[in-house]
Formats: C-alpha cells, sequence, structure tokens
C-alpha cells in the first residue's frame, strides 16, 4: 500500500503516474483535496504500480414490495446532474464494520435515525470491479462491494430528494433523488 504524509505528497504522485487532475474539482468532480480527506479518514488507500485507488463500500438493498430504493440522480451546486441509478451506498471507513458504515449511510444520506433501520442480513458474496473514477477522472479505481439488506420506516411513497449531509465538507453532490422501483 502506498502511504502519504500529506496532500502535496498525494498530489505529487498522482502527477509522477501521469494521472492529470487538470479538471478535478470543476462540474461532477472532486478535487485533490476531497481524495485527501478520503485518505486520512480511511475511507480508500492506494497501490503503487499501477496506481490505483482502494474503495471498500457496502450496498444497501431496501425493498417495499417488488420495489427497491435506488439512487435516481444527483444534483451539483452548479446546477449538472448526474444520473445514478443505484443502491443507497457508502464507502466503509477503515475500523468501521460493515453494518455500522450502513447504519451510517441510512442517517447520512437518507436522513434516518437509528430506531427507523433494522438490517436483516448480508446478500450474496462480495463483488469487486476496477473502473476509472467517476469522481477522480484518470485514476482508476477498485471497488469492493458488499451488500446488506435492510428495512426502513418512514420514506416518502412518492421519488424524493434529500440534502447532501457532506456538501458544506467540500462535497460537490448538493442533493439525491431517492426513488422506489422495480426490482432488475
Amino acid at each position: 500500500m502506498k502511504q502519504f504524509n500529506n496532500l502535496e505528497e498525494l498530489a505529487n504522485w498522482l502527477r509522477s503516474c501521469g494521472i492529470d487532475t487538470g479538471i478535478w474539482g470543476t462540474g461532477q468532480y472532486k478535487t485533490i483535496a476531497n481524495l485527501w480527506e478520503e485518505y486520512e479518514s480511511g475511507e480508500v488507500s492506494f497501490e503503487e504500480d499501477p496506481p490505483l485507488r482502494n474503495v471498500s463500500v457496502v450496498q444497501i438493498l431496501v425493498r417495499r414490495g417488488s420495489m427497491v430504493l435506488l439512487e435516481i440522480e444527483q444534483a451539483f451546486a452548479n446546477g449538472e446532474r448526474r444520473f445514478r441509478h443505484q443502491l443507497p451506498s457508502e464507502k466503509i471507513k477503515a475500523n468501521e464494520t460493515t453494518v455500522d458504515a450502513a447504519y451510517r449511510g441510512l442517517q447520512e444520506e437518507l436522513g434516518l435515525r437509528g430506531d427507523q433501520i433494522s438490517l436483516k442480513s448480508t446478500e450474496g458474496e462480495r463483488e469487486e470491479i476496477i473502473i476509472d473514477s467517476p469522481s477522480y477522472p484518470g485514476l482508476s479505481t477498485r471497488y469492493m462491494m458488499q451488500k446488506v439488506v435492510a428495512c426502513v420506516d418512514g420514506l416518502p411513497v412518492e421519488d424524493f430528494w434529500r440534502d447532501n449531509r457532506a456538501f458544506s465538507q467540500g462535497d460537490p453532490v448538493q442533493q439525491h433523488l431517492w426513488g422506489w422501483r422495480k426490482q432488475v
């Protein structure tokens, strides 16, 4: 694993690896400072050769009859939107369990209280994919995902927006649109 002592070391490493960060911090993209915060909080780690960002993620399957809860889109402060069609998910921090991250994610992303959430089980094997990061273009990212099944109370039946609580801390996503869709 590649270790860094400060943001400048991370930025220099990215440049030395040929990763162009020129468009980071514009539009839908996060900044190098956001990446540093992810690293400092233990949400991500890095491998050196080839350069790779590692992220462990819990995906939360919330059902309502034959429907599942999905993040439909994200709205950015600059008015841009990114369509998602993804299960609620949360990065797992260092020294945090999958269950802890699922509770935290449902509370942060959907504004639920702990007493409105009941986690039932993990579902299936872990899935691993490597893609170019949608938040940090040019940086390959390995997502290691585990699903958790949850029952929740207090969510609207119709599509609904929730403010992103991390927006004030520099996350470019201002709001999330959630909705119930047929499970595929």
